[in-house]
């Protein structure tokens, strides 16, 4: 009897702990407030552990992402074709169940971003 509820409790915390771990895997809607108003950018993230990859599409085209989400932490980076080559850009932000903001720094200036997941 007693191995029987320890191994239901042991069942619960493992169940209950994965369902605390953040995760990001999945597609995005994103808003970068750009100095020019808002613009709209969708972002599809995959998850192996803290390791994030995956592909943003933003009106100056799509382009692969590499990354890693440590707890809330998120962090990315990603080139992109822009009018005097290619275009460094990096993105800190927040995760927070199906919602998420920080900063996208194009290393010429930075703006804030929200999201939420589809």
């Amino acid at each position: 009897m007693f191995r029987n509820i320890a191994a239901a409790l042991a069942l619960t915390f493992i169940v209950g702990s994965s369902a605390l771990a953040q995760g990001v895997a999945g597609a995005w809607d994103l808003t970068v407030n750009g100095p020019e108003g808002p613009i709209a950018v969708t972002a599809t993230f995959k998850q192996d552990g803290e390791k994030v990859t995956g592909a943003i599409e933003t009106p100056q085209g799509k382009a692969d992402l590499t990354g890693t989400l440590k707890g809330k932490a998120l962090n990315i980076s990603f080139s992109i074709a822009g009018p005097n080559g290619p275009l460094d850009v990096k993105v800190t932000g927040e995760v927070d169940g199906a919602a998420m903001k920080g900063i996208v720094d194009f290393g010429m200036g930075m703006a804030d971003f929200t999201g939420k997941k589809k």
